[in-house]
């Protein structure tokens, strides 16, 4: 049960909350490269080389602070294909290689930017009503990509796991946001598609929740859930 008196602050994870239908990345690469790609793959043959992409982000720290989202998602889909080409999973080709991972990276961000943008209207709303934070285990640039996407306006403050030197699910990126912020736990929302990386470090520090989760599916036994985004302001009674 949500305490809306209280709420005076809503903290907003990124990625799988903003950028999409509150799907994990991992089933949206599947769905794009099957769907637009005409790639043999499943989440079988792809978790490995999906897995390996996002340690080999953090590892190599290839990102940079000036990095769009393009340029963030042509580092990880070239790292994917790498990948699905060593393991076996689709030929050696100098379009496998070299090609298709730049068509990925467009599909990608295509997709992701326009979850972003049609994110504006429910950020507009809540910004009116409450201040609003961002918190996401990002590469360093969070702020680039949403200042690109036109959200930027919307958050009091961003706050980058890489910037910070730690990820989620540590509750202590969730916690600098809010202390910074000036709010007691008990008055911030947190809004978020993961219970292990959003809605239990919310709950460890005493934040109100609420769970991003896919249509059809329905959120853990007593947490409050979304199936979207524009659902939020009703659920606040705004």
């Amino acid at each position: 049960m949500i305490d809306k008196d209280k709420i005076k602050a809503v903290a907003f994870d990124f990625g799988g909350t903003l950028d999409s239908p509150f799907l994990h990345w991992m089933d949206i690469y599947i769905h794009l490269y099957t769907m637009k790609l005409n790639l043999p793959l499943t989440k079988e043959n792809f978790r490995d080389s999906y897995v390996y992409a996002e340690r080999m982000m953090e590892q190599l720290q290839l990102v940079k602070p000036e990095h769009s989202l393009l340029e963030t998602q042509a580092f990880k889909t070239d790292l994917q294909f790498k990948s699905l080409i060593e393991r076996g999973v689709l030929p050696d080709t100098p379009e496998n290689r070299e090609g298709l991972p730049l068509k990925a990276a467009r599909l990608v961000t295509d997709y992701s930017s326009d979850y972003v943008v049609a994110s504006r209207t429910v950020l507009d709303e809540l910004h009116r009503s409450y201040t609003l934070l961002l918190v996401s285990n990002y590469y360093g640039n969070l702020k680039k990509i949403v200042t690109d996407l036109g959200i930027v306006s919307y958050f009091h403050s961003i706050t980058d796991s890489t910037l910070e030197g730690v990820r989620k699910p540590d509750p202590s990126l969730w916690k600098r946001a809010i202390d910074r912020a000036g709010f007691a736990y008990e008055e911030v929302l947190v809004v978020g598609d993961s219970m292990k990386n959003d809605i239990q470090p919310g709950l460890s520090l005493g934040c109100q929740v609420v769970q991003g989760c896919p249509e059809g599916r329905t959120g853990e036994v007593g947490i409050p859930f979304i199936t979207r985004l524009s659902e939020l302001p009703a659920l606040l009674s705004i």
